[in-house]
């Protein structure tokens, strides 16, 4: 099975074999919709690996939440919010630190958790805070103990955002 096929297939928090993490989100209002928009993002990047990080088509090619969430931020956002990238940085982290392969995914009664087997370190927190989701709801889980994010500020913290919207004010 592709690792697309085992974003869109396995949805049961199928475990895998060997070294695994599991990104965990709790406490969220949508979590099928968050999760449906993490698995395009990955899907967008896995079908469009060899294209430039610095490349418009990114834009176009990732899902809207994620894009307009970005493209929202000002340059003092990047400075006070750890986990804020722009676009290419998160592209570029992807495509250097492919040690990590996607493996299943399952949602929860308030979040949701996705399998991924080898090493990722931790390169889809920004992707899933720039949907819209707090720090506070954002953990990994490493040969099983849960582990919540330790950054600095969140945007969300300091700026209003609507999620109904997808704006920060």
């Amino acid at each position: 099975m592709t690792e697309k096929e085992q974003i869109l297939n396995n949805n049961n928090g199928e475990i895998p074999k060997g070294t695994y993490d599991i990104v965990r989100i709790k406490n969220i209002p949508n979590p099928e919709q968050e999760l449906n928009t993490f698995k395009q993002t990955v899907i967008a990047f896995l079908e469009n690996q060899k294209l430039k990080p610095e490349n418009p088509k990114w834009e176009k090619l990732l899902p809207k939440p994620l894009v307009e969430f970005t493209d929202q931020l000002k340059e003092e956002d990047f400075h006070k919010d750890d986990l804020i990238s722009s676009i290419g940085t998160i592209i570029v982290t992807l495509q250097e630190v492919k040690d990590w392969e996607w493996y299943s995914s399952k949602l929860t009664e308030n979040g949701f958790d996705v399998y991924i087997k080898g090493e990722f370190y931790g390169i889809f927190l920004p992707i899933i805070h720039q949907q819209g989701i707090p720090h506070t709801s954002l953990y990994i889980v490493s040969d099983g103990k849960e582990y919540p994010t330790r950054a600095l500020t969140d945007v969300l913290t300091y700026r209003k955002w609507d999620p109904n919207t997808l704006k920060l004010k």
